[in-house]
């Protein structure tokens, strides 16, 4: 995450608004900069405020919450749609490790784990896991299977004990190690139950 701060003084992540501030960008209409105005063009004169009567503390008002940027070509889950929310389709629970005792959402399609904020399964606390993309671990919903994939890390992680160095079968309680920290599945959808037949009763 790249994140700086615009001359209106808005946070946002430069690696996901490369054009600018999506704060700005959406509060004024798009116009091309006029080259004859100066950085001095877009000030504006500053009125003094009257001074509060005595005994009265003055409360300012609340700044107005603006609304990120619509993404039109924004990726829609697989039962997103069909649903209005992306389901849990099972959780990856932890058993040994920083997160022991906690659980991790899976959602349909690849569930990225990493230490990165933005990783699906965001294990911050274990610094012996990459920070970005240690493995994977897919719902293919079609055929209503997990499988677990090798990351882009050059670290390695291990499927029930064995180096997991490409794309494999994951069953209910199977074991995934990654760095300091071991996730069981614990799946929601799988031969006795998905949200498709969920819909059709």
């Amino acid at each position: 995450m790249n994140l700086v701060r615009c001359n209106a003084g808005h946070f946002y992540d430069r690696d996901k608004f490369p054009a600018g501030c999506p704060y700005c960008r959406q509060a004024k209409p798009s116009v091309p900069p006029d080259p004859a105005s100066g950085p001095a063009a877009n000030l504006q004169a500053v009125q003094p405020k009257p001074p509060a009567a005595p005994g009265r503390a003055e409360v300012p008002a609340p700044a107005p919450k603006s609304a990120p940027a619509a993404d039109e070509n924004l990726t829609v889950g697989y039962y997103a749609r069909s649903l209005g929310v992306e389901p849990v389709v099972g959780w990856l629970v932890c058993i040994k490790g920083e997160y022991r005792g906690q659980s991790f959402c899976l959602k349909a399609g690849r569930n990225f784990i990493g230490r990165a904020a933005s990783m699906d399964v965001v294990l911050s606390l274990d610094h012996s896991v990459s920070r970005f993309r240690h493995a994977a671990v897919i719902y293919e919903p079609r055929s209503r299977t997990f499988l677990v994939d090798a990351g882009e890390a050059r670290e390695l992680c291990y499927l029930n004990g064995e180096v997991i160095l490409s794309g494999r079968k994951m069953e209910a309680y199977d074991i995934l190690d990654l760095g300091n920290t071991s996730l069981m599945l614990v799946p929601c959808c799988g031969e006795r139950f998905s949200w498709e037949e969920g819909l059709k009763a």
